[in-house]
Formats: C-alpha cells, structure tokens, sequence
C-alpha cells in the first residue's frame, strides 16, 4: 500500500494537478481547453521524439535536468506534503533545511543547464531565478521555523503530524502560498502561458530544451508545484480543530482535497489577476516574509 500511495504521489498527483489548473483557467477564459490528461500525453510525446542540442551546449546541458528530477523526487518522497510521510524514513530526520536547500539544489540545476548554451535568454531566466529564489528564501526558512518552534523539532514529520497553533497556521500558509506562486513563476510574478521571453523567467530558462529533456523539465516543475502548494495547504489544514489526531486516511484524502482546491482558487486567481511589473516583485515578497516573521513572533511569544 505505502509503495502504491508513493507512485500515485511521484507519477500521478503532479501532473493531474497541472491539468486541473490549466483546464480552470481555460475556463476562465471562456474556452473549453485541454483534457485533464493532457499533461500526461505531453510527457509521453516528448519522451518519445528526439532532442535538438545546441552546438554550444556541453554535458551539463544534458545531465543537470536528470539530477535536478532526481532530486526533486527525492525531495517529494521525504517531505510530508500528502499528510503522511508515505514511504520508509531515507533520512534519520527530515530536517526542514534539508527539504529546502534540496529544493534549491534541483532548481541551480535547471539554471545550470540554461547557462550553459550561451543563449541571452537562458542567462536572463537564470539570473531572474535566483534573484526570486533568494527573495523567497526569507520567507520559507521564517515560516517553517515559527512552525518548528511550536513542535519543538526540526523534522518535517514531526511538525507537521502536530499541533500548530491556528493563528500560527494562518500567518505561515498564507505566507507559504504566496511564496510558492513566486517560487514556481506564477502570476503576479510571471506568467507561465506568456510567449514573450523578455518576460518571462522559468519559461526563459528552458527555450533550448526539447523532448526527454523538456520532459524532465516540466515533471520537475509539476513535482515542485506539488511539494510546495502541499506544504501551504498542509499548514492550512491544522486550522481545522483536531486535525492531527485524524486517522492516516482520512489526512490523506483531506490533504489531496486541499492540494487541488488550492490549485484551483490560484487558477482562478489567475484569471483575474495581472502580472506585477518586475520592480514590484521585491515588495510582494517582503509581504510574504513580514508574514511569516510574525509567525515567528507569535510562536516565540506562546513558548
């Protein structure tokens, strides 16, 4: 059961959830859009054709995608971003830095692998990257560390099977939603359907990809999507009274809930919404830390 629970977690929530965003902002426009599986397709497409590689690209174009999804997958199966930590322990503790600076770890990947052809657009994506990647970084490590003051642990697991203070849970998931959608290049922070590349920031990054690994790519970025948009509603979730006392199922199938009604209100959300203009980033994510600083206070204050 735990391993059947992982391959649906690994290979089946990530890119459904990408459907039932991308389906609800067609929606929102009036149109009919793709199927709910069109992730899934698009995947085996590009797996199945063959890949055109700039005569300036080395190894590393190559093979920091594959490492950067290897991470990720491990990333996804250590952080308790369904519920329940599903399968075996591959760490004594999943300390919460760790998670984090993994995540990091797959994203310089993917920013490795722009770099390294050369291309203008590539550099621009990349240096975009990481100018919000240590914007949002504040926000995440505050966040989880005002969560780990009320469990007294670090570990992941720990703090998320728990009690957390309500108030707590509000300040610290509201923070960790809006740091996601600039984490993963979403509006107001980018927009990931733009076809302007002087816009754009993860788009940007992987124009030169093309089949396995563009694949590899957008597994990732649906990877991520789940980990991060889980540990939102994750912390969400502990505002219901009696939440961790739940039976393991019952977390489980109100943490799937959560995820896709979350994906949903952002697709909404990103219907009606406009792009910030990129001057304004800095000040949207500084919401997002003096978010999670007052957590942090609050919990310090409670101890």
């Amino acid at each position: 059961m735990k391993t059947l629970l992982l391959i649906i977690n690994l290979a089946i929530i990530p890119l459904l959830l990408t459907g039932v965003i991308r389906k609800i902002k067609a929606l929102m426009q009036t149109r009919i859009g793709a199927p709910l599986l069109q992730p899934f397709y698009d995947i085996a497409k590009l797996l199945s054709k063959s890949e055109t590689i700039s005569e300036t690209a080395s190894w590393i174009f190559i093979w920091a995608p594959r490492i950067g999804l290897a991470i990720g997958i491990l990333t996804a199966a250590i952080v308790p971003w369904a519920g329940v930590l599903i399968p075996a322990r591959v760490f004594t503790s999943t300390n919460f830095l760790l998670a984090l600076y993994l995540m990091t770890l797959a994203k310089f990947m993917v920013m490795l692998a722009a770099m390294d052809t050369g291309s203008a657009f590539g550099g621009l994506g990349a240096s975009r990257e990481a100018t919000i990647g240590l914007l949002v970084e504040p926000t995440m490590v505050l966040g989880l560390s005002a969560l780990s003051l009320g469990a007294g642990n670090m570990d992941l697991a720990v703090i998320y099977s728990g009690y957390i203070n309500p108030f707590v849970a509000i300040l610290v998931g509201i923070a960790f939603v809006l740091a996601s959608l600039a984490e993963l290049s979403r509006i107001p922070v980018d927009d990931p359907t733009t076809h302007l590349e002087l816009t754009m920031v993860h788009e940007a990054m992987i124009l030169e990809n093309s089949g396995p690994n563009l694949a590899i790519t957008e597994y990732a970025v649906a990877l991520r999507t789940c980990v991060l948009f889980g540990l939102a509603t994750q912390t969400l979730l502990h505002i219901l009274p009696g939440y961790e006392t739940l039976p393991s199922a019952v977390r489980y199938t109100l943490s799937l809930t959560g995820l896709f009604s979350l994906g949903i209100i952002i697709a909404v959300a990103e219907g009606v919404m406009v792009k910030l203009k990129w001057r304004s980033v800095p000040n949207f994510l500084a919401f997002t830390t003096v978010l999670s600083l007052l957590a942090g206070l609050f919990a310090v204050a409670l101890r």
